[in-house]
């Protein structure tokens, strides 16, 4: 079945940042085209790299991101073969500053959708600074309250670079709603994204939560947070599980769990279920659930915790997650096929709906459709 966005054009003129908008705009059947320099997109040269496959198709980055895309190949200097591909947009990505962009705005039609993704926008003294994930994470206060008391700051996510795809999931919103409104009333949009500010909007400790609540100064406090007792992770047989308990009823079928697996009948006295006074006697607290958690597996606890009503969910490392039962059985995982004819796994579509719409097919070789759009 054809995706909604068939006959849609989209040139992608970014890196990583405009890299999970393009993805998601070819497997709702856009036709997306990857304008590349003659080294190839930044893309390709991101580790990790299979070992098997030359490059500048060995990034298993550009593997996933550039699936169901199209690479075409234009010298920065060759501008009648960079008007005919721009010509050809419905919709251009790019990640430079007005002033720094290779494409020159009269090469752009009038009904084209211009989707910017910038370190800190068009506007505003950070106008022109430069940045990177972890740059955004910091400009977002973020970065402050992650990781330990007696360490430095760490990005969340770091190896992922996840401030870059928040930052296109946001482009992407922006500019579908810009092709709604150009097919309603004709007019083009331009679509700007400030990396800084899409990372603050997904910030739960800084971003507007802060804002409209308590403005409480947060701290760094490790892999547990200070919000209540138990909330965090907590060390099991073969890793990790993530446990919230806010709410009175979480917290009482947390303590009948404890006291049931452990004995200790202390935790289920009526003083603990205030949650103030958990926070008080956190180190008592995390020692008693400890005692709990370290005799089960990620699975086993996740299983009965969600039996009792407690938020509870594993850690899943990546190989976890490919064996997971659930996943499995909702049928989640997709398959592509690399450079050198390997077939792997690959995350599935990050949607369900009634209608097949995602769609995906392997990354294109460097200037694999060239001919196609160049005369």
């Amino acid at each position: 079945m054809a995706g909604p966005y068939e006959g849609v054009t989209v040139v992608d003129t970014t890196g990583l940042t405009g890299a999970y908008a393009t993805r998601l705009f070819a497997g709702l059947g856009a036709e997306v085209i990857h304008l590349e320099p003659p080294q190839g997109s930044a893309l390709r040269r991101l580790t990790p790299f299979v070992e098997s496959i030359d490059p500048p198709e060995s990034s298993l980055w550009w593997s996933y991101l550039a699936m169901g895309t199209h690479s075409v190949v234009v010298d920065p200097g060759d501008t009648d073969s960079m008007e005919q591909v721009i010509s050809q947009a419905d919709v251009l990505f790019e990640d430079q500053l007005p002033e720094h962009s290779g494409v020159p705005s009269e090469m752009i039609d009038s009904s084209t959708i211009r989707t910017r993704i910038l370190p800190f926008g068009l506007s505003g003294p950070k106008r022109g600074w430069k940045s990177s994930n972890l740059v955004a994470w910091a400009g977002s206060g973020i970065l402050y309250t992650t990781g330990f008391t007696d360490r430095p700051p760490v990005a969340p996510a770091a190896p992922v670079q996840l401030a870059c795809h928040a930052a296109g999931a946001s482009a992407l919103v922006g500019t579908l709603l810009a092709l709604r409104v150009r097919r309603l009333s004709g007019v083009a949009q331009n679509v700007e994204i400030s990396m800084q500010e899409a990372a603050l909007t997904i910030a739960p400790e800084t971003g507007v939560p802060m804002l409209l609540d308590d403005r409480v100064h947060r701290e760094r406090t490790g892999n547990r947070r200070d919000l209540g007792r138990p909330f965090g992770l907590y060390p099991c047989s073969d890793g990790f599980v993530s446990i919230i308990v806010l709410m009175p009823r979480h917290w009482v079928a947390m303590a009948e769990w404890v006291a049931e697996v452990t004995g200790n009948e202390s935790i289920t006295e009526p003083v603990f279920e205030e949650n103030a006074v958990r926070i008080e006697a956190k180190d008592l607290i995390d020692e008693w659930v400890e005692e709990l958690t370290r005799q089960g597996t990620r699975l086993e606890l996740f299983q009965e915790g969600q039996r009792r009503g407690i938020p509870i969910t594993p850690v899943n490392t990546v190989d976890a997650l490919v064996d997971d039962p659930h996943l499995e059985a909702a049928e989640y995982w997709s398959s592509t096929e690399l450079h050198d004819g390997q077939t792997v796994t690959v995350p599935g579509a990050p949607f369900r709906t009634n209608a097949q719409w995602w769609s995906t097919s392997r990354a294109p070789f460097l200037g694999e459709h060239t001919e196609m759009y160049i005369n």
